[in-house]
């Protein structure tokens, strides 16, 4: 997509608003959309103009309408953005068109109001469901998209846990292109990303948010166990939710949580990965009862190794002083 400068957006805009007759008009669509201006309410705008809020809407939606009519909507600018929706299977996130035009948050208004003003595309506003949209009228409106962004919500929430998009895209019912339902992804405040995968945003695989969640992924996405410290450390530097803790928060919350098995001094495991909470000497004799028999103490303290990270000498101790194991030959010991 082109990219557009302050100058020409502004030109663009002060051209349509000279079709507008009433300088009132064009102060509201202005102060409504935050063109150079800061945003304003219905209700201070009406209080400054000495007229009521519902008056201002009233103003505001009948001059969109008549520059709908009459303004020449083959600019440079609709033109490209209209090129881009229709690429994109005719739906596309704001941001992406703020991205591809190279523009800053202080001219997204301008973007917004010229959409507005082109009456081939749909502008929809930003809610609690999704951010702002913009699609090609032929295409969709304002229900078809919200039914869009259902349907992909609930393949996502069927799946039961993250995927790729490729993944997910195979199983969306409909017509609409994997670039439409990629966008319709981005905009939406139910889904999240991390690293390639896609879930709800309730899900932490994709949207960490409690202490535990975010040691709980930095442990998945190492795969290996590390040393509390080291986690709160990786924790800080999460593409999602970072956030910097202290080691004694993150040593306090892997205690608390039986998903976080301590197999060293200081390290820790996922319980999902075979590992058992334990001591050191619970540990020698689940490896026994295993065996149901004498073992020789380098395999016992080879198994032991596999499950814990502590000193061989560590073993060779609790295998020589705690009650429950006995020696029944040179370097060979069974349950007591």
């Amino acid at each position: 997509m082109t990219q557009f400068t302050p100058q020409q957006l502004n030109s663009l805009v002060d051209s349509a608003l000279d079709d507008l007759r009433k300088d009132r008009d064009k102060e509201i669509l202005r102060l409504r959309g935050g063109i150079n201006v800061p945003t304003q309410t219905l209700e201070q705008i009406g209080n400054s103009l000495n007229i009521t809020r519902e008056r201002v809407r009233q103003i505001e939606k009948a001059a969109l309408i008549r520059l709908q009519n009459r303004t020449d909507v083959k600019n440079e600018f609709t033109k490209a953005v209209t090129f881009l929706v229709r690429r994109r299977g005719g739906l596309v996130s704001l941001a992406t068109v703020s991205q591809e035009a190279n523009l800053d948050s202080s001219l997204e208004p301008h973007a917004i109001f010229l959409v507005k003003i082109n009456p081939n595309l749909v502008f929809i506003e930003r809610n609690d469901t999704y951010s702002q949209l913009i699609a090609d009228g032929d295409s969709f409106d304002a229900n078809s998209i919200k039914a869009v962004h259902q349907n992909l919500l609930s393949t996502v929430q069927q799946m039961g846990k993250p995927a790729k998009f490729d993944n997910i895209y195979k199983l969306i019912d409909g017509p609409h292109s994997l670039s439409t339902i990629q966008e319709m992804a981005k905009a939406s405040n139910g889904l999240c990303e991390l690293d390639g995968n896609w879930g709800l945003s309730t899900w932490p695989e994709v949207n960490p948010k409690s202490i535990r969640d975010k040691i709980y992924l930095v442990l998945k996405k190492t795969g290996r166990p590390i040393h509390f410290s080291e986690i709160a450390s990786k924790i800080a530097s999460l593409t999602t939710n970072p956030k910097n803790v202290t080691t004694q928060a993150v040593h306090n919350e892997l205690i608390k949580d039986q998903r976080f098995v301590l197999i060293g001094r200081g390290i820790y495991a996922l319980a999902e990965w075979g590992y058992r909470s334990g001591t050191v000497a619970d540990i020698i004799e689940e490896v026994m009862k295993e065996e149901n028999g004498p073992l020789a103490k380098e395999e016992i303290i080879r198994r032991v190794l596999s499950r814990r990270q502590v000193r061989t000498t560590t073993i060779v101790l609790n295998l020589q002083e705690k009650s429950q194991f006995r020696r029944v030959a040179k370097g060979i010991y069974c349950l007591a």
